[in-house]
């Protein structure tokens, strides 16, 4: 109370209608080590209702983790280690950034998948309220949960029957009980205010767990503030001082801010399990040469050189786990030595996600969570809309997550314009920290591979399904690590025509080059955001031309800063069609002679 107060701003009601859930799980069921935060055999608690951070916060600070009264006082402040949603960036002992309604089920998820990949004994708890629970993801990820039978998840439902917007029945009418028991889940039912109710409910689990269990506490939001509990009016918005002194002595509370018993401390000094820091997994060193020697013939799709890197990858990175939105025969994910993971049998290193994209990004999210997990998932660029705020959060946290996104444009052919991907490519690029790249033959997938797994964070990689001839070879430092580099060189002094392109469309810059003749340089760029850390000096000698041109099979936008106003973008304004990528081709100006009439005409102008 006093911190939103003191704030101004936030969300008073959880925090105080789950007080005694809290209480429980810090007090006497979660593993947890303060002085060890990473624990790896630590219980992981996350709070998807990441409005009520505050909750968290608080029992953080009790339990003895790095938050300090001082950090409480400074509750939504600029840099401080308790912003307004839990960020595992900034603080201690939140194991996942949360706020968007329904994700932190996903993460949840996916953390209690890769502790049983893992074999690692402990419990996943996730805190969720009615808004978490009314959004899609979060059944598509229980879903997989219940096949699964995850015996390690847990998931605590505070079910107040409000929202921000008013009450739950005013929207929602499902009986949740139901539905997670039709998706293989164990359902109890508490007084989430009942001490007793709470401890015979989970004391259990801690040693006999069959199936994940939702635990489903009927609490009332912003507990013991006489005029505001039960109502919306405690959701998001402070209760106001006169109703703050009206809690503290309905609760019995000294009219004191900012008051903690000095008991509670010296319980949880007593408190702690024993716990060690965990190793960090790196890249090894000669492992630019492994994947350089991997033999492939010329031409091959993107993705099926994709599908042969992974194998040997997979041989070399025992973290390294797969998997697919119900795709992988099309998309190459599946690691073919390395078998399913399936309910009881966890061992192997391939996920059956289903078609579930949105869960599928969010439980990926997850096992990279666990710090000892790099995931990696597949699906057709066309889709990668349903991800796309998973994706978002992953970058967001900074997690080490690939995704192999394949069927990468126009050139699909007969599957059409709701296949087809226009837009997605500028839009991935749009994402603070993820890192996009679209290589143009089998050796820039390679390197885009090892470009994925050098990078703190995540990394989405477009491949062709169309079959994309061998370019002269280019070491990482040479070639992918700078994020754009030259095909072909111009033989004259001058650069007459740039011509910038990514992908299959690099192909296609080096037949119209030759048309245009021995002034014309065909730079490969198959990143941005790689590009983009290069030196002024290399970015000035690389995009020299009187004439620039951009080639993408996708929206022109942000092509522009590489081609100037006066470039040419070649590039597409509406969506596809279905047909053969060849009559395609020629619809939408992707041939040689389109594209060299284009630039002889424009620049005449």
């Amino acid at each position: 109370m006093d911190a939103v107060e003191l704030a101004g701003s936030g969300h008073p009601g959880m925090p105080m209608g789950c007080a005694e859930l809290g209480a429980y799980l810090f007090g006497e069921f979660l593993r947890f080590d303060p002085a060890y935060p990473k624990w790896p055999h630590r219980d992981r608690l996350i709070l998807s209702v990441g409005h009520g951070s505050l909750w968290l916060y608080s029992c953080l600070h009790l339990a003895g983790f790095s938050l300090t009264l001082d950090d409480l006082k400074n509750f939504r402040q600029i840099d401080s280690k308790t912003p307004s949603h839990p960020d595992l960036t900034r603080t201690e002992g939140v194991e996942a950034t949360t706020g968007v309604d329904g994700q932190g089920v996903g993460y949840a998820v996916g953390q209690a998948l890769g502790l049983k990949h893992l074999r690692i004994d402990s419990k996943v708890v996730v805190v969720a309220g009615d808004g978490d629970l009314m959004e899609g993801v979060a059944m598509e990820s229980s879903s997989l949960a219940g096949h699964l039978c995850l015996n390690n998840l847990i998931l605590i439902f505070d079910s107040n029957s409000t929202t921000l917007d008013g009450y739950v029945n005013e929207s929602f009418s499902e009986n949740l009980s139901l539905r997670f028991q039709s998706q293989g889940w164990d359902v109890l039912s508490i007084d989430g205010h009942n001490l007793d109710q709470i401890r015979a409910a989970l004391a259990p689990l801690r040693t006999h767990q069959e199936k994940p269990t939702l635990v489903i506490a009927q609490t009332r939001i912003g507990r013991g503030a006489p005029n505001a509990q039960g109502t919306p009016a405690a959701h998001g918005r402070p209760l106001g001082k006169e109703e703050v002194a009206l809690a503290k002595k309905e609760l019995g509370l000294p009219d004191v801010s900012f008051h903690v018993d000095q008991e509670i401390y010296h319980f949880f000094k007593k408190r702690s399990s024993a716990g060690i820091s965990p190793s960090v997994f790196s890249v090894p060193s000669h492992l630019e040469s492994v994947l350089q020697n991997i033999p492939i013939s010329s031409p091959i799709a993107g993705r099926w050189v994709s599908h042969k890197v992974l194998q040997v990858l997979a041989d070399h990175l025992p973290q390294l786990v797969g998997g697919s939105a119900d795709l992988s025969s099309s998309d190459g994910t599946y690691l073919e030595k390395y078998g399913p993971i399936q309910a009881g049998r966890f061992k192997g290193r391939n996920i059956k996600y289903g078609v579930r994209e949105f869960g599928m990004a969010c439980i990926a999210a997850g096992m990279a969570q666990t710090g000892f997990v790099i995931p990696f998932i597949g699906t057709f660029l066309g889709f990668v809309d349903y991800m796309r705020s998973a994706i978002r959060m992953t970058s967001l946290m900074r997690l080490k997550v690939i995704y192999q996104l394949t069927h990468d444009s126009i050139f699909i052919g007969p599957d059409g314009p709701t296949h087809q991907p226009i837009e997605q490519l500028a839009s991935l690029r749009t994402i603070p920290g993820l890192l996009v790249l679209r290589p143009a033959d089998a050796n820039e997938v390679k390197m885009s591979w090892l470009a994925a797994l050098l990078y703190e964070g995540p990394t989405a990689i477009i491949l062709s399904r169309q079959p994309l001839q061998e370019l002269p070879a280019k070491s990482y430092e040479e070639g992918v690590r700078r994020g754009a580099y030259i095909v072909r060189q111009e033989t004259t002094k001058e650069v007459t025509y740039l011509l910038i392109a990514t992908g299959s469309e690099v192909h296609l810059a080096l037949e119209v080059a030759e048309e245009l003749g021995p002034s014309a340089r065909v730079v490969s760029m198959p990143s941005w955001e790689l590009f983009e850390k290069q030196s002024t000096a290399y970015k000035q000698a690389l995009l020299q031309g009187k004439i620039k041109i951009s080639i993408e099979a996708g929206v022109d936008q942000g092509w522009h800063k590489y081609i100037g106003v006066g470039g040419i973008a070649i590039s597409l304004t509406w969506f596809g069609e279905s047909a053969s990528a060849s009559d395609l081709a020629k619809r939408f100006g992707f041939t040689k002679e389109s594209i060299v009439h284009k630039i002889r005409t424009t620049s005449c102008e």
